[in-house]
C-alpha cells in the first residue's frame, strides 16, 4: 500500500512538471528564430555560372537583370520537372511566345548533392531540350543575399530568402528585386507559365 502510494506521487511529480520541461525547449526555438537577419525585400546575389556567351561572364550578378522582371527557374540535373519546365521555355522562346527580352535565369537548387558537371551536361549541351538559352547560375549552399536597398551584402542564406524552393520552382522577381510571385505546379504547364508572364508584363503588378 505504501509502495502504491509513492508510485502515485511519482506519476503526480512527473504529470505537474510534464509542461516546464517543454517550455524552455519552445522559448529556445523561438529565441534562435528572433536572431536570424530579417530578409531584405528586394533582393539579389551574385554566382558562378559556366562562363558561356549567354551567362553574361563567369561571375553572373542578379541585379544586371533590373531593366524588368526576372523569371527565374531553380533547376537540379535529375529533376524532370524540371527538365520539362526548361523544355518548354525553350519552345515558347523559339516560337515567339516569349520575348527574347524577357529575363530568364535558373538556378541550381543542389549543389551538396549535384556535381557542376551533371549540371553542365543537362543543361548546356545545345542538342538536347534541356539546353539553357539564357543565364545559368551555380550558387553555392553558403551563398547570402544582397539587399537591393543598400546594395550591402547580407547574412541572409539564399534559400531562406526564397522561401526555400523545392524543384522545379518557377518565380518572378519585380524590376526592383522583389518576389512576386512562385509556382506551385511540378509539370511545366501552359496555364502557369501565362500567370507568370501576365504578372511580369504587369510589372509584378
Amino acid at each position: 500500500m505504501q509502495h502504491a502510494a509513492k508510485l502515485m506521487s511519482v506519476l503526480v511529480l512527473l504529470l505537474l512538471t510534464a509542461g516546464c520541461t517543454a517550455a524552455p525547449v519552445e522559448e529556445a526555438l523561438d529565441e534562435e528564430e528572433a536572431v536570424l537577419s530579417p530578409v531584405p525585400q528586394r533582393l539579389s546575389f551574385t554566382a558562378p555560372t559556366f562562363d558561356r556567351a549567354v551567362d553574361n561572364g563567369a561571375q553572373h550578378d542578379l541585379r544586371t537583370a533590373f531593366d524588368g522582371p526576372v523569371l527565374m527557374l531553380w533547376v537540379a540535373a535529375g529533376c524532370s520537372g524540371c527538365h520539362d519546365w526548361t523544355a518548354m521555355l525553350q519552345q515558347e522562346l523559339e516560337a515567339g511566345n516569349i520575348s527574347n527580352t524577357t529575363n530568364i535565369v535558373s538556378v541550381h537548387r543542389y549543389p551538396a548533392f549535384e556535381s557542376t558537371n551533371d549540371v553542365r551536361e543537362r543543361y548546356t549541351t545545345n542538342n538536347t531540350s534541356t539546353y539553357t538559352p539564357w543565364p545559368l547560375l551555380l550558387p553555392s549552399e553558403s551563398t547570402n543575399v544582397i539587399d537591393v536597398e543598400t546594395g550591402r551584402m547580407t547574412d541572409v542564406n539564399l534559400y531562406r530568402a526564397f522561401q526555400n524552393p523545392v524543384t522545379p520552382t518557377l518565380q518572378v522577381l519585380d524590376s526592383e528585386g522583389r518576389l512576386v510571385w512562385t509556382s506551385k505546379t511540378y509539370w511545366a504547364n501552359t496555364t502557369v507559365l501565362e500567370e507568370a508572364l501576365n504578372i511580369m508584363e504587369t510589372g509584378g503588378l
